[in-house]
């Protein structure tokens, strides 16, 4: 039977993930705090993904071990981290949506098949969701040269863009190197500027991949002609390797991010993305939750966002109906009318239960323990951690 909790959490923070060869040269440092109270996000930059054994013998800076990879990932799900879609992320920055408190969204730029071959079996055993940017013109053409990295294929792409679990941007079609240490995107012209973002979007057309809006700019250098062009071209999100995080006010086209080098273990991993949360207690486990005040329910340990936090109305705690009927699919119906939730019960009487609802913040919200009662489950509240579980 479902069980459902209400929990009251620590500081807020969003973190973005991604993985980028934008990396090498970057040394690690750790980030300042953010402002208590005001909403934000750090974007962390990965790339490739080796077994331990070669990790051990590499020197690149652009590499994590597998292990190392997947040790981040479980405490991510551990601690309850939401992993944003770039929807979310442009909902957040245009139209100033709260994401949960504990969100991630995690990207791989490049596209390399150590995204599929290691990152991607990780991100689905953790239920996690990530962004690969690819290079078109690389994945169109493999190198023939020994000291190549090997690049995703289409066919890699599309199943993984079915899964549901990754979706793509861009990172060029073929300005993803160096003239004299400078990106040879920002030296080309305009005109080969826009030939570039129109041979990605081929790219993309013959990959069957949904419509790309958003780009992380080679080696993260980018000029104003650069940031015009995307605009022009229906970018939504730029993402940069200005180190910092980003707030709902930041520019979504100069979007900061943070390298996560190799080998920092997990306590600076935790510095880096200003973490000191405590795991999600063991009753999360098969159980579904709701925190007072904050806009993050708990299916499991996978989060998911609310379109308004649980709050008190004539003493009672009411969460956005559209979480019951909408994500929980329980069925039930609101009459506009009588502003009540109904649900038949089948007996031999044909009895209806309806329960009052309240307007927060635009949401229509219900009583969660009359509903759950009513639903045949059980409410339970728990002092200590200030939830509430239904099972």
């Amino acid at each position: 039977m479902h069980c459902f909790r209400l929990l009251l959490l620590k500081k807020p923070l969003l973190v973005l993930l991604s993985f980028s060869i934008f990396a090498l040269g970057f040394p690690f440092s750790a980030l300042a705090a953010t402002d208590d109270g005001k909403n934000s996000a750090a974007v962390l930059c990965y790339h490739h993904i080796v077994p331990d054994e070669e990790a051990a013998e590499t020197k690149s800076e652009a590499t994590i071990s597998v292990s190392e990879f997947e040790e981040q990932m479980r405490y991510l799900y551990d601690h309850g981290y939401y992993t944003a879609s770039l929807t979310d992320i442009e909902n957040f920055l245009y139209f100033n949506k709260q994401l949960p408190e504990r969100t991630v969204l995690i990207t791989f730029d490049d596209g390399y098949e150590s995204n599929y071959t290691y990152a991607y079996p990780i991100l689905r055993k953790y239920g996690l969701h990530a962004v690969i940017f690819l290079i078109g013109g690389a994945i169109e053409t493999p190198s023939s040269g020994t000291a190549s990295i090997p690049k995703l294929s289409l066919d890699e792409i599309k199943e993984m863009s079915e899964s549901g679990f990754i979706e793509f941007g861009s990172h060029t079609f073929n300005a993803h190197y160096l003239l004299d240490k400078k990106s040879a995107f920002v030296e080309m012209s305009l005109d080969e500027i826009t030939k570039d973002f129109e041979d990605m979007k081929d790219f993309f057309d013959k990959a069957g991949a949904p419509k790309v809006l958003s780009i992380a700019y080679p080696y993260g250098q980018y000029d104003d002609k650069i940031v015009t062009s995307a605009v022009v071209e229906g970018y939504k999100l730029g993402f940069t390797v200005t180190s910092g995080f980003i707030y709902q006010d930041s520019s979504p086209m100069t979007l900061n991010r943070i390298i996560v080098p190799p080998g920092i273990g997990l306590d600076k991993f935790k510095t880096l993305i200003n973490d000191t949360s405590e795991a999600l207690p063991e009753y999360y486990n098969g159980s579904i939750v709701l925190r007072i005040d904050s806009v993050t329910a708990y299916l499991g340990k996978q989060p998911v966002p609310l379109d308004a936090a649980p709050t008190y109305a004539d003493g009672k705690l009411v969460a956005p109906l559209n979480f019951f009927k909408d994500v929980l699919k329980w069925d039930i119906l609101w009459d506009n009318n009588t502003n009540k939730v109904a649900r038949r019960i089948t007996t031999r009487e044909d009895v209806w239960f309806l329960l009052p609802t309240y307007l927060s913040r635009g949401q229509v919200m219900v009583p969660v323990r009359e509903l759950a009662e009513k639903m045949g489950h059980q409410v339970i509240w728990h002092q200590n951690d200030k939830t509430v579980e239904i099972k």
